[in-house]
């Protein structure tokens, strides 16, 4: 008999909204509250960024990047600097986890970012705007995650 492959999924939830209001051009913003995977223990998870508008046009080939800052010991935030996952943090290649790509046009746009793994540890995401223009300073921007396990029969 062959096995089969469940999908296990749970609501999605909004990680972050205001923190993304007027987010300057290579800048970065950081979730304000944890994502408790320690709890949850979801193996993967698709993510979801809804861009209201900008100041003007992106630039072509322009980005976001997310990065996500684990909780590893269970008080400190991996995050590049001193571990408390705010304005300081410093994200790298070892906590960026996809890319957003944006179109060159002012338009609302929705992105996905499909099968992120993830770790049993609480994090926080961070956004990281690399697209050549800042956000407008409204409170419809939002990160959204939709997490995921498989379970085979």
């Amino acid at each position: 008999m062959a096995n089969k492959l469940l999908w296990q999924t749970e609501s999605s939830a909004t990680l972050m909204s205001t923190e993304l209001n007027d987010l300057p051009n290579n800048a970065s913003a950081v979730d304000g509250a944890d994502y408790d995977n320690a709890t949850n223990q979801y193996r993967f998870a698709d993510f979801e960024l809804f861009l209201d508008d900008f100041d003007a046009a992106p630039d072509a080939g322009g980005y976001f990047e997310l990065h996500l800052f684990y909780k590893l010991d269970g008080t400190n935030y991996c995050d590049g600097y001193d571990g408390d996952a705010d304005a300081d943090s410093k994200p790298g290649a070892n906590t960026l986890e996809g890319v957003f790509v944006v179109t060159a046009n002012d338009a609302d746009q929705r992105i996905q970012l499909r099968g992120v793994p993830l770790s049993p540890y609480a994090f926080r995401a961070c956004i990281r705007n690399k697209c050549g223009q800042d956000l407008t300073a409204v409170d419809t921007h939002t990160l959204k995650i939709f997490p995921y396990n498989e379970e085979l029969q």
